[in-house]
C-alpha cells in the first residue's frame, strides 16, 4: 500500500510488534499499512465521526484485513489503558492534541512511545509533553502536496529544553538540519522580514508595537537559520 509522504512519515515511527491506537484515523490507512508490513500486531483505529469509520471499513475490507479493531469516539475516551503501546494521534491542531492527552492521563501510564502531527500549535504540544513526564526523542519534517508538516515522537521521561526558541521551532529539527526544514526556515524568514519591511511605513500604535515582536522573532529565525548553515 502507498501512504502520502506525510502518512509514510508518521508510520515510519512505529517500532515493529506495536500495539498501535491510531486516534483520527479517517480512512485507516496507516493501519492497514502497518498490518500489511508486519509492523503491528494489533492496531485500534478511532474516530469522532461515523462517516470516516464507514469508509475505513471498506478499506479494510478491500484490503483483506479482518484484526483492525474500530471504533467511534472522542478522542482517548472508553479506550482500555492496555489497548497499546503506541498512540498515535495526527491530522489536528495542536490544542486538540493536548486536549485529548490531558484526557487520556491512565492511558498515557502503558504508553511507549507516542507519535503526533499537530497542524498548529506545535510549541504547546511540545511544551505540554516535558509536563506530563515525557521526552521528545525525535522529530521529522516533511512537504506533502506543497504543505509542511510536523511529527513528533515522544516517550516516558523528563525533560526541559533551555531555551525558548527550541520548542517553537524544535529542537530535534535544528539538530537533523533537514533540508526541507531549512527551505521552510528560509520562506518563513522571507515572510516577516516582508511584512516587517511593509510596517516601516507605519507609524501608529499597533504597527509599532507589532514591528517590536517582528524584530525579536526576524533575530531568533535568522538565530535558528545559523545553526542550519
Amino acid at each position: 500500500m502507498q501512504l502520502s509522504t506525510r502518512l509514510a512519515a508518521i508510520a515510519s515511527f512505529v517500532p515493529k510488534g506495536s500495539h498501535v491506537i491510531d486516534v483520527g484515523t479517517d480512512h485507516a490507512y496507516i493501519p492497514i499499512y502497518l498490518v500489511k508490513e508486519g509492523l503491528a500486531v494489533s492496531c485500534l483505529a478511532t474516530d469522532i465521526n461515523k462517516g470516516p469509520l464507514e469508509k475505513a471499513q471498506k478499506n479494510l475490507t478491500n484490503h483483506g484485513i479482518h484484526h483492525v479493531e474500530l471504533m467511534q469516539t472522542n478522542g482517548v475516551e472508553g479506550i482500555a489503558p492496555d489497548k497499546g503501546d503506541v498512540l498515535m494521534i495526527s491530522g489536528m491542531g495542536g490544542y486538540l492534541i493536548v486536549d485529548i492527552l490531558k484526557r487520556g492521563q491512565e492511558l498515557l501510564k502503558n504508553i511507549k512511545r507516542l507519535i503526533l502531527q499537530p497542524q498548529q500549535d506545535i510549541v504547546e504540544v511540545r511544551k505540554y509533553l516535558h509536563t506530563i513526564g515525557f521526552c521528545i526523542v525525535d522529530e521529522t519534517f516533511v512537504k506533502d502536496e506543497e504543505k509542511y508538516y510536523t511529527i513528533i515522537v515522544a516517550k516516558p521521561g523528563q525533560e526541559q529544553y533551555e531555551h525558548e526558541y527550541e520548542y517553537v521551532y524544535g529542537k530535534c529539527l535544528m539538530e537533523k538540519k533537514l533540508p526541507v526544514f531549512k527551505e521552510w526556515i528560509e520562506m518563513k524568514l522571507a515572510k516577516q522580514e516582508g511584512i516587517y519591511k511593509a510596517l516601516t511605513k507605519q507609524d501608529s500604535e499597533s504597527a509599532n508595537a507589532r514591528k517590536m515582536e517582528l524584530e525579536q522573532e526576524i533575530h531568533t529565525l535568522r538565530e535558528v537559520y545559523q545553526c542550519l548553515s
